[in-house]
């Protein structure tokens, strides 16, 4: 017979086992990083120019004559600005635990400030690290811009430190969390700005 305890003890083991996939994604992007760091130190001088940044993609909603703002069904509608495809996908499986949330994916500032404004989403998750235009100047953006100055940003950034924390806040994100964020933290504020009214 199973119990609520049993399901309890269920969510709560995939949870961690979440925590455990974002720690080792959030490790191999540093190693990646710091072999990336010590290869182009050791590139003659006279290397070839970096690539341009990838285009983004941002995930298709459906077109079912909703309310803007609002995704399929009435669910809430969050756009994550990410440019690391494990993240997003990181992400959207600890959203897993929030049914029926429609979730717009932007791998650049750019493709953020259209997204924003053309799928009006109910929430805003931003990295800052991001190709192009910094998620910082995408917060500033978003909050001059009339359509979307109301959306609650919460900033998801590797960067831990102190000052970066508090400037953030300040220029009007409504969270900060630092990567590996803590998901059962992430949840609480996803819950909070979306609880009923």
């Amino acid at each position: 017979m199973k119990t609520g305890n049993d399901d309890q003890l269920r969510q709560e083991l995939r949870l961690a086992q979440l925590e455990i996939k974002m720690l080792r994604e959030q490790l191999l992007k540093s190693v990646k990083d710091a072999q990336r760091s010590r290869d182009q130190s050791q590139e003659p001088a006279t290397s070839a120019p970096a690539e341009p940044p990838a285009k983004s993609v941002i995930v298709p909603m459906p077109s079912d004559g909703s309310k803007p703002g609002v995704g399929t069904n009435g669910n809430p509608r969050v756009l994550y600005v990410e440019d690391s495809e494990p993240n997003f996908r990181l992400v959207e499986s600890v959203l897993v635990d929030r049914p029926g949330t429609d979730l717009i994916w932007a791998e650049t500032g750019e493709q953020a400030l259209e997204a924003a404004r053309s799928q009006n989403p109910q929430l805003v998750l931003l990295d800052l690290d991001l190709p192009g235009i910094h998620g910082s100047k995408v917060l500033k953006e978003l909050q001059t811009q009339p359509e979307t100055a109301k959306i609650p940003v919460i900033v998801i950034s590797a960067d831990a430190t102190p000052s970066q924390i508090e400037r953030m806040l300040t220029a009007g994100a409504r969270n900060y969390l630092t990567k590996p964020f803590e998901i059962r933290r992430f949840l609480c504020m996803f819950d909070e700005i979306f609880a009923p009214a």
